[in-house]
């Protein structure tokens, strides 16, 4: 069978991108988005400072099938699975006759450098819930953890440091913070959607680090009560953390006429969370 002939334009995707570059701890990503998704793409690349390339060349289409397909969150946010070095220096090397968008932003630092940066920075992220109720988190690549922690104390949000892979591409979802400022304003407000993946992703990770101790432990425990309109602090219940994810045990740790305030039992690094009364499900008897 004859190959193509990859010099045919029509052949070529060009309405495709490429949107890659070097993460906080060095290590290569990149991801390949369709026409439909190309705008969104290139907008959390700007955010991301990450470079986007058109795949408007035959070497570009040899190259764009080893990469992965990317992902955008409903914030607008690119998620980049991590590549072989190997696959990002060739597809460096492909691009760099071009003039991509972003041509800037993206040579590999030589790895001294990387090892140097990756030594100094830390990742982190603050998540919780603002005095509304209203879910916020954004990421941070300093080395100024103290800040972080003054700031996590000020905005009464969890402050966890990365160190997974996993993790760290998952927090590329997340609005990237800015320091020095204050007060829970100053981190942005993100949908519920978005706040369920990451604290899902902190859970399974062990390497997920808290930077601080807000909440501090979980109160005595009461067992299960035996209606909605009793549960009181301390009762365990069953709560949603959002119909892809399920239901876990919680324990209340304050109410207030009908809204509880709750942490996850088997996950108390997690931050705590907020329920109507009636919106959590009670352990039936012979479960306490």
């Amino acid at each position: 069978m004859a190959k193509p002939n990859l010099t045919n334009q029509k052949t070529l995707p060009a309405s495709a991108i490429i949107v890659y570059g070097i993460d906080a701890t060095g290590k290569p990503k990149a991801g390949r988005f369709p026409e439909h998704q190309a705008a969104a793409a290139k907008k959390a690349a700007r955010s991301l400072k990450l470079a986007v390339c058109n795949v408007d060349r035959p070497s570009l289409v040899e190259i764009v099938a080893k990469i992965p397909v990317g992902r955008v969150h409903d914030q607008g946010r690119a998620l980049l699975p991590y590549i072989k070095r190997s696959l990002y220096d060739e597809l460096a090397a492909a691009v760099l006759p071009a003039r991509s968008s972003a041509a800037a932003a993206t040579k590999a630092p030589p790895a001294k450098a990387m090892e140097a940066a990756k030594s100094r920075s830390k990742v982190f992220i603050l998540l919780g819930f603002d005095e509304n109720q209203k879910p916020r988190g954004a990421r941070y690549r300093t080395t100024n953890e103290e800040e972080l922690i003054k700031l996590s104390k000020e905005t009464a949000l969890n402050l966890y440091e990365l160190k997974s892979a996993d993790s760290i591409s998952l927090a590329g979802a997340l609005p990237a913070g800015k320091l020095p400022t204050t007060g829970s304003a100053s981190v942005p407000e993100i949908r519920q959607a978005l706040y369920s993946e990451v604290v899902v992703g902190i859970s399974d990770d062990a390497a997920a680090v808290p930077r601080d101790k807000l909440g501090g432990p979980l109160p005595p425990q009461k067992g299960s009560p035996e209606s909605w309109e009793i549960i009181e602090t301390g009762h365990l219940v069953i709560a949603q953390e959002s119909p892809e994810y399920g239901w876990a045990e919680a324990i209340v740790v304050d109410r207030k006429d009908g809204l509880l305030t709750l942490r996850y039992r088997d996950y108390p690094k997690l931050p705590k969370f907020y329920r109507n009364y009636r919106a959590v499900a009670l352990l039936s008897r012979g479960s306490k």
